[in-house]
């Protein structure tokens, strides 16, 4: 669990680890360009790739932020098990860099997906064992250090508050589930291979925000915002946070790999 406070400080205040590059496998909340940047500015991955010292450029562009708007864990050729296929299969010799920093973030999409899946309880088994095959592939090819964040309760999202209380509970039902699920399956990796999976507590992180907008700077933290007010509010649209949300996620990003034992 990240302290309180995590998200009142930015990405600049963190002390920072070492690691030789950051290697990005995800969706919107992570794409800095490959299919646009969903924000007022630089995304949570482009800010911890600055207070590395890491060079971070859309994969579309040569770089290794393989991250597209609108991928789902699994099926389609963005989807995260596809950017981490096409990674690993540019691979020298087949192996990772040690010492770089690898995230894998996904699944929101997948739950955003749910209202119209058969069987939303598949639907959630089948996204996190999408992220954990990925997570273990990485380790096999020789990764050490793989940051996996868990999912924000997507029925606090602007999207789904506008639709109802039914729909934005049972977004609050299928993020606690999906976290649940996706922490077994990280601590079964762990007890199989020698990597280090660094945990973001997101969900933890929203709630607090969300329980003292004040304390972490935002003032507006239910509607999407416009111009100058988005300095002070959470969400730039319906789905996706302001720049500024984004520096408060790269600095607790920060310190959870900081604080990984």
């Amino acid at each position: 669990m990240l302290l309180a406070g995590s998200l009142a400080g930015s990405a600049a205040d963190a002390a920072q680890p070492e690691f030789s590059g950051l290697v990005v496998f995800g969706d919107s909340l992570s794409d800095s360009g490959n299919a646009g940047r969903y924000s007022n500015g630089p995304v949570w991955v482009e800010r911890i790739a600055a207070q590395i010292g890491a060079e971070l450029r859309p994969s579309s562009d040569g770089g290794t932020n393989f991250a597209v708007g609108g991928a789902r864990t699994h099926g389609g050729p963005t989807a995260l098990r596809a950017q981490a296929d096409a990674f690993l299969r540019a691979l020298p010799d087949g192996r990772a860099d040690p010492d770089a920093l690898y995230v894998v973030y996904g699944g929101g999409n997948d739950l955003l997906s749910a209202e119209h899946a058969p069987d939303r309880a598949r639907l959630v088994e089948n996204a996190v064992e999408a992220l954990g095959s990925i997570v273990e592939d990485l380790a096999e090819a020789g990764a050490k250090n793989i940051l996996v964040p868990n999912l924000p309760d997507i029925g606090r999202t602007p999207a789904l508050r506008q639709r109802g209380q039914g729909l934005a509970s049972e977004g609050r039902r299928l993020s606690q589930a999906f976290d649940l699920a996706l922490e077994r399956r990280l601590r079964r990796i762990e007890a199989d291979r020698k990597v280090r999976i660094h945990r973001l507590d997101v969900y933890a992180l929203l709630e607090q925000v969300l329980a003292d907008p004040a304390a972490a700077g935002f003032r507006n933290v239910t509607e999407p915002c416009s111009g100058t007010a988005c300095a002070t509010a959470l969400f730039w649209d319906h789905l996706h946070p302001t720049a500024v949300a984004h520096d408060r996620l790269a600095a607790a990003a920060l310190q959870a790999v900081r604080r990984t034992p």
